[in-house]
């Protein structure tokens, strides 16, 4: 059975996509796994300059997840120009762009353009100035409109867990925007036992990894029904091709692996493998499963 998706006119293997972040431009990625294997590749968030991070410790690991609070480091959209040039075109190219203003995210977008087969627009990062894009409903609507005019480019809307996914998709499509990624990690913190206080410097980290897919496995179910004909990427928790039917069942055409990746970079293999078998064992294509939570499950 067929396991290839056609977003927005861009053709996917298969619906397995790197989350943007944890596996930086690929360079340590892709000697583990051949590029073809994937679907897709978001690269680590681009911003026009250069940005350092924030201060150690960055990565908390948890029993079931991580808390991460790396701060959008990054070479800025300069030296991002050379990295983009070396990036493997065996999958499809989604390149994530950030900043604080809409004139950075649409430099970025305007400069990134001949590398992109895809743009996602993080909207929702929540470890820069303690607050995001997205929470300010005014921002996101000028962001994305400053980006729809500078590429032709599919754009993706990456929005955030902790505001409402119905307002926030609602922008999107007013912006033109076709495909929402569902979405960052959720803001959470831990505590040192050690010291007394919060684990990170900035207090708050976001939260990735299983702990959380039942809560964005909702959100993608959500704004499935809402707007049934919107692309969704759900992200979140994946960990095995089981996790992504079921996101597939709530609504996502493609769907983003992180933190397992980051974890164990081959797993890539064994996942798309056994989704291939899955998909074949229920004698469906994979577009088939898109959104059937919704049309009444298997008949």
């Amino acid at each position: 059975m067929d396991l290839s998706v056609i977003v927005e006119g861009v053709k996917f293997k298969n619906p397995v996509v790197t989350a943007s972040g944890p596996l930086g431009f690929g360079d340590e990625f892709f000697k583990y796994v051949y590029a073809g294997k994937i679907g897709g590749f978001t690269t680590k968030t681009v911003t026009p300059k250069p940005i350092q991070g924030n201060i150690p410790p960055r990565i908390l690991y948890l029993e079931n997840g991580l808390l991460n609070s790396i701060g959008l480091q990054n070479p800025g959209i300069e030296k991002f120009k050379e990295i983009a040039a070396s990036l493997p075109r065996e999958c499809v190219r989604i390149i994530s762009a950030g900043g604080e203003k809409p004139e950075d995210f649409s430099e970025v977008t305007r400069v990134v353009d001949e590398f992109a087969d895809m743009i996602e627009i993080n909207l929702s990062c929540p470890n820069v100035g303690g607050k995001t894009i997205a929470s300010d409903f005014e921002l996101t609507k000028s962001v994305l409109a400053a980006c729809r005019q500078t590429t032709k480019k599919p754009l993706i809307a990456k929005i955030s867990p902790d505001i409402d996914p119905i307002i926030q998709s609602q922008i999107a499509i007013d912006a033109g925007v076709k495909i929402v990624n569902i979405g960052n990690s959720i803001q959470g913190m831990r505590i040192n036992l050690k010291t007394g206080r919060p684990f990170f410097k900035g207090i708050k980290g976001g939260l990735s990894g299983p702990a959380f897919m039942p809560l964005m496995l909702w959100k993608v179910y959500q704004v499935k029904e809402t707007f049934p004909d919107l692309s969704i990427i759900g992200l979140g928790g994946v960990r095995n091709a089981s996790d992504i039917i079921e996101y597939a069942m709530a609504g996502s055409s493609l769907v983003g692996v992180g933190t397992q990746f980051m974890i164990n970079p081959s797993s890539a293999v064994k996942i798309v493998d056994d989704l291939q078998k899955k998909v074949d064992g229920l004698k469906m294509n994979f577009t088939d499963l898109i959104g059937i939570s919704h049309r009444g499950g298997f008949r």
